[in-house]
């Protein structure tokens, strides 16, 4: 071969292998929207298989934009609920959710625009990559010497000083630092308890069986007090054996118990003893979706009650765990675990799940977390 081919073989060459790599990326994204096709039908392909009770309930749409969980629109204020004595399916007398103030029921509107040409937030890198490069014992003394909290996995005690000294470098450029404060005077941590089976039928429908709520005051980062109210359950009345066992809730104290209508006056009635939604504004917070989006929900419905608007949005806060920790979504004994708290009270059991919830939520707020909506109802 002389030398005067050897241009022509490279260029050759350097063609086929730009064929080669333009189908190989050709293949590649049509292997990804294939992919990305079967994920989103796969909630559909779901909803297929719940009960005809349920989709009448919910609604087809409703129940293809649940399983979606489509966060599309949510600056959409819901409306007001009026401050009325109304009445339930059985013509009972029932007192209806406490107007609401707009922090309430919307996204905060206080958000703050980042000047990123700012030279503190080279600062703030800095000092992050300074922690990144920290070993455990040593994120755990520097804590010490500051008087933080030292309890927590690697993830934890990494975000506890990042923040730390973010805060403190904007307070001291004089910029506004984050507050849950600012977004909400109180925090009202539900843990439904439900009906349930073992195995579950498919046309089973689920009950709330305990209605729990712990108040926890912003401003003092404490639990100030509670709301607690078993409920008798109308479409299964006995309590199976598996779930007598998993709740720890007796037969006895559901059938001395009221109706859902008649609790969720209690709860609005308690709440307005509070002034919670007219001097207080206030969120709901759980650990997940299910307690308003399907729990409330369905109960309401069953109930022929309206949803209570200061329900269609809160903070859920296993989103609100893992994007602040950097951590992957836990369940609550597994947040308890990476915080290094223990969990008090007996599991599944409503008021003591609250508990829990608010003293990760105490934890996240003493730990410089700004506590946001972040769901809402799919409906």
């Amino acid at each position: 071969m002389s030398d005067s081919h050897l241009p022509a073989i490279i260029a050759g060459l350097l063609v086929g292998f730009a064929v080669i790599y333009f189908v190989f990326q050709r293949y590649k994204r049509k292997s990804s929207k294939t992919s990305k096709r079967r994920t989103r039908t796969g909630p559909a392909v779901a909803n297929s298989t719940l009960s005809g009770h349920l989709q009448k309930l919910l609604g087809e749409s409703s129940l293809n934009e649940f399983g979606n969980m489509a966060m599309a629109d949510l600056q959409r204020k819901p409306e007001h609920s009026v401050d009325s004595y109304q009445t339930d399916c059985q013509g009972k007398e029932y007192v209806s959710a406490p107007k609401m103030k707009n922090s309430c029921l919307t996204y905060p509107d206080t958000k703050y625009v980042k000047d990123l040409s700012n030279p503190i937030y080279r600062a703030i890198s800095r000092r992050n990559g300074e922690i990144n490069r920290m070993s455990k014992e040593e994120m755990k003394d520097t804590l010490a010497k500051l008087r933080l909290n030292t309890r927590g996995i690697g993830e934890i005690l990494r975000a506890r000083l990042k923040t730390y000294y973010k805060n403190l470098l904007m307070g001291q450029a004089g910029l506004e630092t984050p507050s849950t404060q600012r977004n909400f005077d109180y925090l009202c941590v539900i843990d439904f308890e439900a009906t349930c089976e073992e195995p579950t039928p498919i046309d089973y429908i689920q009950e709330i069986i305990e209605f729990p709520i712990v108040l926890v005051n912003t401003k003092t980062m404490e639990i100030e007090d509670s709301f607690d109210s078993f409920i008798k359950p109308l479409l299964n009345p006995r309590l199976s054996k598996f779930c007598k066992e998993l709740t720890s809730i007796t037969q006895v104290e559901v059938d001395k118990a009221d109706t859902f209508p008649v609790v969720l006056s209690q709860v609005h009635r308690w709440m307005k003893s509070k002034a919670l939604g007219t001097e207080h504004s206030f969120i709901i917070v759980t650990d997940g979706p299910w307690d308003m989006n399907m729990y409330l929900n369905v109960q309401c419905k069953l109930s022929q009650v309206p949803y209570p608007a200061y329900a269609r949005q809160w903070i859920n806060l296993c989103k609100t765990f893992s994007n602040f920790y950097k951590t992957k979504r836990m369940c609550l004994r597994n947040m308890l675990g990476a915080l290094e708290m223990g969990f008090d009270g007996r599991p599944h059991r409503g008021k003591d799940d609250a508990m829990n919830i608010a003293n990760i939520a105490i934890r996240l707020m003493q730990d410089g977390c700004e506590l946001e909506v972040n769901d809402r109802l799919c409906q």
